[in-house]
């Protein structure tokens, strides 16, 4: 059997009374987020598509000159397509 003895640490200081210990067993218990959760977009659906090298190049040096995301700027293109459409008719 392994004589455990040896691994006790002696230099370790006694453990705090109950009075100094942290009051954290009768505080209430809170999950912790996770970074998607908390940049939650709703956006729920995958879009995937093929597009011109030139194109793709073009919308990411935008989207970062801009501090947008792809899908951001997608949106906004289209939302602006649909009223330019609406001016049209």
């Amino acid at each position: 059997m392994a004589d455990f003895k040896k691994l006790a640490r002696r230099n370790l200081p006694p453990p705090p009374t109950e009075a100094e210990a942290p009051a954290n067993l009768t505080a209430p218990e809170t999950a912790p987020t996770d970074g998607r959760s908390a940049r939650a977009t709703g956006r729920t659906k995958q879009l995937a598509t093929r597009v011109r090298e030139e194109f793709y190049d073009e919308l990411k040096v935008y989207a970062a000159q801009n501090r947008l995301k792809l899908v951001q700027v997608l949106e906004l293109g289209f939302e602006a397509l649909k009223a330019q459409r609406k001016l049209e008719k």
